[in-house]
This record gives C-alpha cells, sequence and structure tokens, in this order.
C-alpha cells in the first residue's frame, strides 16, 4: 500500500525543506498516527536526509547511536565525528555537513526521550546551536518529534530555551475518513464508516485490519483476543503520559457511556479522590490536551456558557471503554466471541449514531464548499431541553447550514427535514441568514424527498458513498452558489 493522505502536511513540510534558510521543525502527535512515515515521506526529495529514533536509554548511547545515523546515511567513517562527544558537537557537524549536502533534513524522532535524564540541559544546548553562527550560515533543517504530546508542546512554551525559534510547527491529527477509507478499499462505504468509527484516523490501527476479513472479524481479533494487536492499545497509550491511569480511564469509561456533565462524571466513577467538578477538571484537561475528550457547547453560544457537553472524541478510546474495558475479564479468559455477540453487535447501531453525527460535522468542516459553494467558518451542533440539531453552522459568504444524521435502517423521508426545519427555526441561530438543509443518511431517502431537493438547491441529500469518496459528489451536486442558492424559508 503506497503513502496515503496528508497532502497539507506534505506541503507544509516540503515548502520548508526547500527554503534557503536554515529549518527549525517541530511535529508533534499522538503514537501511532503516521508521523515519522510523513517525515520521511517529505524527506525523500530533498536528496540524503538522516532520520534518528530516540529511545529511553541514557544520554551517552542515544548520542552514540545518532552518529552512528549520521555515518550510514552520509556514507563515510569520518574520524572528526568519531572524535565527538556531545550534542552541540554533534550538531555543529551536521552544519558544516549541509554545506556539502545542501538542505540537509535531519529528524529527531521521540526527542522527549532525549530529555529524560537532563530535562533542562538539552533544549538549552539546542537553543545555543540555533542561536550559533554556524546554524545561521547553513541550510540545515532540523526536524524534532515526538509522541509524548504534553512534553513537546512544552517546547513551544514561552519558558522553554527554543521558544521563538521554530520556523515551522504543527500537531498531526488522526486522519479524516475519505482518507481511511483507502485503507480499506474493498469495504462498503457503511464499513468503512464503521472502521472510521472503532479504529479511528490512525494508519497502524487501519494497517492492522486485514483486508479479507469483515469490519466485525477485524474488531474482534484486534480488540476482542487475549492476543490483539489493539487489545491494551488505550491503557498503554494512557500509561505514556499520564500516572494514575486507572482513575483518568474510569473518567474516559463514564464519559464514553453516556455521562456527559461533570456531576454525572463525578456521579459514575464514585472516586474517593474526585467529589466535584473542580477535582475533575484537571483530569479532564490533560484527556483534553491528549485529544481522548472534548468539551463542546452549543454553537453561537457565548464562549462563558455552562451548557456543556464532554465526549470521548478518539474513536478507539471510546469503543474500548464503551465495549472492552467492561467485558476485559471474559476477553482475556478467550470469550471475544460471546462478548462480540452479546455486548457488541446488539449495541452497535446505537455506538454508531453519536459517531455519524461527528462525521458528518467533520464532513463539513472540511468538505462544505464541494457541497455548498463556501467554505464551513464554524461547525458544531445545537442542543436545548427538549431538542437536538446534530449539525449547525456557517459560512464565509454568511449563510448557516443545519443537518440531521441518520445511522438506522429505514430512509429519511419528508418528515425528519420537516422536524429539521422547525428545530432550525426554534434555535435562534443566525435567524436572518440564507439557510442550507443537509440530511445525511445510512440508507438513502425517500423519492419524495429526492424530487424536492432536484427542485430546491437549499435541500442537500448526502449519502454514505459521498461521505467516503468525493468522485459520489455528482455534477448536479456541484453547482455554484448562483446556481444552488440557500433559501430563508424552509423547502
Amino acid at each position: 500500500m503506497g503513502f496515503i493522505g496528508r497532502d497539507l502536511e506534505l506541503e507544509y513540510l516540503r515548502n520548508e525543506f526547500q527554503a534557503e534558510r536554515p529549518s527549525l521543525v517541530i511535529v508533534y502527535g499522538r503514537r501511532r498516527v503516521g508521523k515519522s512515515t510523513l517525515l520521511q515521506q517529505a524527506s525523500e526529495k530533498t536528496g540524503p536526509y538522516i532520520y534518528f529514533q530516540a529511545t529511553q536509554v541514557d544520554e551517552a548511547l542515544n548520542l552514540r547511536e545518532f552518529k552512528q545515523e549520521i555515518s550510514r546515511t552520509l556514507r563515510g567513517d569520518d574520524p572528526i565525528l568519531g572524535s565527538i562527544s556531545d550534542w552541540l558537537g554533534a550538531l555543529h557537524y551536521l552544519a558544516n555537513k549541509a554545506r556539502e549536502h545542501p538542505k540537509l533534513v535531519v529528524i529527531i524522532d521521540e526527542f522527549p526521550y532525549l530529555l529524560t535524564s537532563s530535562a533542562s540541559a538539552v533544549p538549552s544546548i539546542f537553543q545555543k546551536f540555533w542561536d550559533s553562527r554556524a546554524a545561521k550560515g547553513s541550510s540545515l533543517k532540523l526536524v524534532l518529534c515526538g509522541s509524548l504530546i504534553s512534553q513537546m508542546q512544552s517546547l513551544l512554551a514561552e519558558k522553554n530555551p527554543l521558544y521563538g525559534r521554530k520556523t515551522l510547527s504543527f500537531e498531526l491529527p488522526p486522519m479524516p475518513l475519505r482518507d481511511t477509507a483507502k485503507f480499506l478499499p474493498n469495504y462498503k462505504p457503511a464499513d468503512q464508516i464503521v472502521a472510521h468509527s472503532v479504529f479511528g484516523g490512525v494508519p497502524y490501527y487501519l494497517e492492522a485490519c486485514r483486508p479479507d476479513l469483515s469490519i466485525q472479524e477485524n474488531m474482534k481479533n484486534l480488540l476482542l483476543s487475549p492476543t490483539g494487536l489493539l487489545h491494551d492499545e488505550p491503557e498503554l497509550l494512557l500509561q505514556t503520559e499520564l500516572k494514575d491511569t486507572q482513575r483518568y480511564s474510569s473518567i474516559i469509561w463514564a464519559v464514553a457511556n453516556g455521562a456527559t456533565k461533570p456531576s454525572e462524571i463525578v456521579g459514575r466513577i464514585q472516586s474517593t479522590e474526585i467529589k466535584n467538578g473542580d477535582a475533575l477538571g484537571p483530569y479532564i484537561e490533560k484527556l483534553t490536551r491528549m485529544g481522548i475528550i472534548a468539551a463542546t457547547r452549543p454553537i453561537g453560544s457565548a464562549e462563558a456558557s455552562r451548557n456543556r457537553r464532554y465526549a470521548v472524541v478518539d474513536p478507539l478510546f471510546r469503543f474500548w471503554h464503551r465495549f472492552v474495558l467492561p467485558d476485559l475479564s471474559l476477553v482475556n479468559r478467550g470469550f471475544g466471541d460471546q462478548v462480540m455477540a452479546s455486548s457488541v453487535m446488539p449495541h452497535l447501531s446505537e455506538y454508531m449514531g453519536l459517531a455519524f453525527e461527528r462525521i458528518c460535522r467533520d464532513h463539513m468542516l472540511l468538505h462544505a464548499q464541494d457541497r455548498l459553494g463556501a467554505p464551513a467558518r464554524e461547525v458544531g451542533s445545537i442542543w436545548s431541553g427538549d431538542y437536538d440539531i446534530d449539525v449547525a453552522g456557517s459560512l464565509i459568504d454568511g449563510a448557516s447550514m443545519f443537518g440531521e444524521c441518520k445511522w438506522t435502517t429505514a430512509k429519511v423521508d419528508d418528515a425528519i427535514l420537516a422536524r429539521l426545519i422547525e428545530r432550525a427555526d426554534r434555535c435562534g441561530y443566525m435567524p436572518d441568514a440564507a439557510r442550507h438543509y443537509l440530511l445525511f443518511s445510512r440508507k438513502g431517502f425517500s423519492d419524495g424527498l429526492k424530487s424536492k431537493a432536484s427542485l430546491d438547491g437549499s435541500l442537500n441529500l448526502v449519502s454514505i458513498e459521498e461521505l467516503v469518496d468525493a468522485k459520489e459528489l455528482t455534477h448536479d451536486d456541484r453547482l455554484s452558489r448562483d446556481e444552488r442558492p440557500a433559501s430563508k424559508n424552509g423547502p
């Protein structure tokens, strides 16, 4: 399988690597998300590049292995390199080599492992090098990469020695659905969406799926088997960043099973240490920083609004804490088939309902221009005491959008559209803006809705085929805004 997706990030990196000046690039993101592969893919066309992955050994051994990688890549047994005994010397050596190999890229992966034995010294050493005349006079491209998100983010903090020196930095997110679908091209769109909702946009997880097996078999083999590759993946990921992982896992379990408010989470976990929302806050903050949990408020509400909902936004963590953790002892005793049959499959459609809503919101955030003729300014949802609107947002041309998402076995019909229009009228979001209505359906649409959409450009029927593949967006659906206007009233 060739390299998939990441077009924007590749463009960022390749532009940076082509610059005549020196570059200090910082890339971070959760484990398995494809950082190393991306960096090597971006470096291939620049000439020789040095890729070194630090390990959890002492500083001297990491330096020795780094020098060996330099020697292997540059193909020379240089006595000068052999005599270097510290990181500053190695960096100055590379700056000199960048004159022989213009725009030489040097990738130091898992950079936080260099900080374990001398947390304050290594960033200061890199700062001293970066501020030196040798660095400024070269075209060296130095890339620092890591999966320990908190430590990588600290490199960008004001008090860090490297603050203000990076020329490019970004967090690599999980892949969107249209890219993850390419890992399983033989799957039907519904199964590609389920795969995305279980494994997320993480290449390592998707590559672990066997394309000759069904999505259910892959879920069982990878997650519901004591020897499954991802059987304990969430636990391991928590252990890399956090202490007291059981407490964090309990919080994730509570949210994954429907606790959306701090009081509900506290009530579910029954912890003697976390008795109220204030005590819960630091834990939620860390899980949010890791991209596992997110707090959302109704779109259009004030930032200070207390009407917030918490959700597990990492698909693997959500699935694992919803289905695997409660039956972990059964899974470990080899009863994965029974857990799949009795616990997972009867509730998978319910699980997919919320997952499908998030997929549809993400889709409009990325692809509103293809469907509606203008990019989205913001996308979220709206809820009140007696109603929810799954998708709501605004476009940069001033129009609004409202959508309903249905992961059911029935086709979406006029009644669902009428309910969406009524809720859009009630919610008060952008009341004077022209509107687009969006209906997303797993099973398609009634003939009446199709006929209505063919006559009214403000009504958009979005199939799961379109969600996973841009080619499924027909020519008629690509009409410009002038040809496919939003509506001031309902269709």
